[in-house]
């Protein structure tokens, strides 16, 4: 069974309005952290849409790639309730146990920590504590979403609407 998100975990609580106008849809994890989809397409979208420059900074990588638009931490920024914004950047492409991952985590527009490239290292920097035999990734439920949801198809035919 496949695995392939590409998602941003935001630590504390958020604005459900403003994430809404958005379509940052919030999937509670626990240990205050939500979890909101998003792709290529609907970072480009709203880079343009809010004209936003730049990229985040993240630690280098060889066999990942992964939307660092810099709009994803003033998104992040909007709709925090916190004045300083913890949140990571995941991204899952497993097939049958085969695959890989990547993870970056930011505090605002700023790379926290250049060792924390996997989903555990930066869930547990956010405090998960493992359960039992699982893993932080268990733990808070990432293994139970496992796709991207339908609603971000429609920023493919608007990011091709603007050339972007």
């Amino acid at each position: 069974m496949g695995h392939n998100i590409t998602a941003i975990i935001l630590k504390g609580g958020y604005k459900t309005d403003i994430a809404q106008g958005y379509d940052l849809i919030g999937k509670d994890l626990g240990f205050s952290l939500s979890l909101f989809h998003f792709d290529h397409n609907y970072s480009a979208y709203w880079q343009f849409k809010l004209n936003c420059k730049g990229y985040l900074q993240i630690p280098k990588t060889d066999y990942m790639i992964f939307p660092t638009d810099m709009v994803l931490s003033e998104l992040m920024k909007q709709i925090s309730d916190n004045k300083d914004v913890e949140f990571a950047i995941i991204s899952t492409d497993y097939f049958g146990g085969m695959g890989k991952q990547f993870s970056s985590v930011f505090k605002n527009q700023n790379l926290v920590d250049d060792s924390l490239t996997t989903i555990n290292k930066a869930l547990n920097y956010f405090g998960v504590v493992r359960q039992g035999n699982l893993d932080e990734f268990d733990t808070v439920g990432l293994d139970k979403i496992r796709s991207q949801p339908d609603y971000l198809e429609k920023y493919y035919d608007l990011a091709e609407e603007h050339n972007l």
